[in-house]
């Protein structure tokens, strides 16, 4: 918790720097990255297979280094007239879906009940949508369809409990699902969707979704 806080602090006075501060357009929605990042990061490193020695000391670096990428990109996404907004939003969407896989798989390796576990994924995805929808088209929908996405996401967590899997496979069949459905929302809101981008968009997540399924070994 102190950390997190400290993140969001930290974001806080980063963002304060920024010349449009009179005029901020973003909201509370730039501390969701930041928090969830630092969480995920401290549920995902306890798992068995990365608690200890090497794989933590790389973690750790890694982590760090994404927190830094993530607030110069809010930095740069702050003004959505910004020269720089197009990229630094591509690569906040990049972050925000591999806290999401972090959260996903810290979630799903307790093997809680999925009266916990699927609210905790219900709570975690509505907080990356709110994110990951924010400058997309059409505002005023955005809480509705950040509620059905947070929906949709603790119901697949609610069926894949009864399916044996390790967590890393459970994190990525959960991965799939958020990204397809938050893509194709996205473009929905930017007026973009057309068949071609729902076509890439089942074609991603079939395809992944024979991954983990061939892989599901030495995903457990």
């Amino acid at each position: 918790m102190v950390l997190i806080v400290t993140a969001c602090f930290g974001t806080d006075q980063v963002l304060r720097g920024h010349p449009r501060l009179s005029t901020p357009e973003a909201g509370l929605t730039v501390l969701v990255i930041p928090a969830l990042l630092t969480l995920g990061a401290a549920l995902f490193l306890r798992l068995p297979t990365l608690a200890r020695g090497l794989p933590v000391a790389i973690g750790l670096l890694v982590a760090g280094l994404i927190l830094v990428t993530a607030l110069y990109a809010e930095y740069q996404t702050y003004d959505q007239s910004g020269r720089h907004y197009r990229e630094a939003r591509n690569v906040l969407n990049l972050i925000a879906y591999v806290i999401a896989f972090v959260l996903y798989s810290a979630i799903f390796a307790p093997k809680y009940r999925s009266i916990l576990s699927a609210t905790a994924v219900l709570v975690a995805t509505a907080l990356i949508c709110a994110e990951l929808f924010r400058g997309a088209g059409n505002a005023r929908s955005h809480s509705l369809w950040v509620g059905v996405v947070a929906f949709a996401m603790s119901q697949v967590t609610w069926a894949l409990n009864y399916w044996v899997l390790g967590a890393l496979a459970g994190g990525a069949i959960l991965l799939l699902v958020f990204y397809t459905l938050t893509g194709v929302i996205r473009s929905y809101l930017n007026g973009t969707l057309a068949p071609r981008v729902l076509s890439e968009h089942l074609i991603v997540a079939g395809t992944g979704l024979a991954a983990v399924v061939v892989g599901g070994l030495w995903l457990r």
